[in-house]
This record gives structure tokens, sequence and C-alpha cells, in this order.
């Protein structure tokens, strides 16, 4: 008879803790309107809004896997490396009607648009004003820092501006929602508008300046930034490497010459993910 393993039934206190994730409540979803005001919409094909939706949701399993069908997103171009659409991405911002956190109404603006450095000329795609010393891609993970009050970190994870550099953090001030205003958006030969071009009003957040977004790290080749935490007195902060070197072709895992990174050791080694931990050489709060 084959061999059978018997794997030791997980304690009681493992079941508990997991059990008491999503299993109750009510699921929302962000509708962005384009006059820059939102709502939060009940995630249930019972609601009105959601079974009248264009879409046509066949059932509730429909209407969670297919939520995603919003506005808030206007910016079409092509990048000039084969990809089209918002190849670079943005970060929407939002404030609750009253500033309360549990109001199901709130009003939107994009804080940033990514842009790499070849977009600089066409304010319909830079259209946060980046330079050199601030433009990204792909924004993925943010994290407010608690030592220092009104410092946000922004972390990438990207595939469009691979090319030039590699995935990075940057230190931001976010300012607040209504700092910018309504702008103007041309798109060119939008396939969803029959390939003919498309102008778009959306709202976007005042133009970062070097005092307000800058780069604060980049990252080995085929990583992702991905995880930030600080000590209590803000003087030390832990960044995750993620994925060094992921883009290795198949046929060169055994021609360690060939990785395209060798973070953290350097020479010929095997890349691996890794826990930055950083500090100023004079002692102090970092981002400060």
């Amino acid at each position: 008879m084959p061999a059978r393993i018997r794997r030791p039934r997980p304690p009681a206190w493992h079941l508990t803790s997991g059990n008491k994730y999503l299993d109750d409540g009510k699921l929302y979803v962000a509708t962005f309107n384009a006059d820059g005001s939102g709502i939060w919409t009940e995630l249930n094909s019972a609601n009105p809004a959601i079974a009248a939706a264009a879409y046509g949701f066949a059932d509730q399993a429909d209407v969670l896997i297919n939520c995603r069908l919003d506005a808030a997103n206007p910016r079409y171009y092509n990048d000039g490396e084969g990809r089209t659409g918002n190849p670079n991405g943005h970060i929407v911002r939002i404030h609750e009607s009253g500033g309360d956190p549990s109001a199901t109404g709130f009003n939107w603006d994009v804080y940033l648009f990514g842009a790499e450095d070849d977009q600089f000329g066409n304010a319909s795609v830079n259209i946060s004003g980046l330079t050199d010393d601030n433009n990204f891609s792909s924004p993925d993970g943010l994290w407010f820092s608690q030592a220092v009050p009104g410092l946000m970190w922004l972390q990438t994870d990207d595939g469009a501006y691979t090319d030039v550099t590699n995935c990075m953090m940057l230190a931001a001030l976010p300012g607040k929602y209504g700092d910018g205003g309504a702008v103007s958006v041309t798109n060119l030969a939008v396939p969803s508008n029959a390939g003919a071009d498309q102008t778009v009003t959306t709202y976007a957040g005042t133009d970062a300046t070097p005092a307000t977004l800058r780069r604060f790290l980049v990252g080995p080749k085929g990583c992702e930034i991905t995880g930030i935490t600080e000590t209590p007195d803000g003087k030390t902060i832990f960044v995750n490497i993620q994925h060094p070197g992921e883009n290795t072709a198949a046929g060169d895992i055994a021609i360690p010459a060939n990785y395209e990174s060798h973070w953290p050791d350097g020479g010929t080694a095997r890349p691996r993910s890794t826990t930055v931990v950083i500090t100023k050489n004079d002692g102090g709060l970092i981002g400060a």
C-alpha cells in the first residue's frame, strides 16, 4: 500500500481566528461619477442600482467578480512601447461627505498621474507635471508615517517603465482633496469611442513639485518594492525588495551570469528577496 501522510489537525484557535473574516456584513464598492462626486454602492444583486447596471449582472457571484466597472479613469494613450490605455496608472483621492468615514457619499479627484519622462511634453499624459526627480509608473503600495505627520510613502510594482528604471519608493506630501481642479484630457484614437479622439474632463490634484514628491530609493532589476514599516521613533524604516530578477529567462536559470539580477550578494549570486533596513547617518527622522 502507498504510504499515507497524516497531517495534524490545526488547533481550534486557528479555526476560530480565521472564522471572523468576511462571513457577515455588507460589501460596498466606490462608484465614481463624472462630476467628481461618488457613492459607496452595496454589492448586492437585490440593490436596484446593481440590478439596473448596463453590464447586466447574472447573479450575486457575477456582481462580486465583475464589480470594477467605474469611471475616474480619464486617460487613454500610447506609451510608444506597445502599451495603450493607462499603462502608468494613477492614484484616486476620496473625501467622504462631511468628513465622516461612515458616510456613503463622497467626492473624488486624482491625486497623482504616473508618467514616464518621454511624456513630459504631453499635458494629457503628464497631467501631474512630473519631472526627472519624481516621475514614476504603476503605483501600488501606500503607507503613512506615524512618526512624521503628513508623510506618505509611495511604492511601485511596475512593468511599463522598467526599460529606463526599476521599481521605486517615493516620499510624498499628498495634500488634500480639492487642492487642484478640473482638467481637460485629450485621448487619441480611443477604441471604446469607435477609434475617434475623445476629450474627457477629470479632477486632478495640484501639480507635484520636488518639495511634495521626491524619489527616495530605486530597487534592483525585476523587483517589486513592497511593504514598509518604521520604528516608533521614526528613525529606522524597513522596506521589502520582492522577487528581484524575476524576468530571468527559463533557459538561463542554470547560467548564473545571465540572471537578470544578483541582488543582494552581487557577482553571479542567485537573486533573493530581502528586507532593507534604512537609517540616517545623523540618526534623525527618516523623511523629515
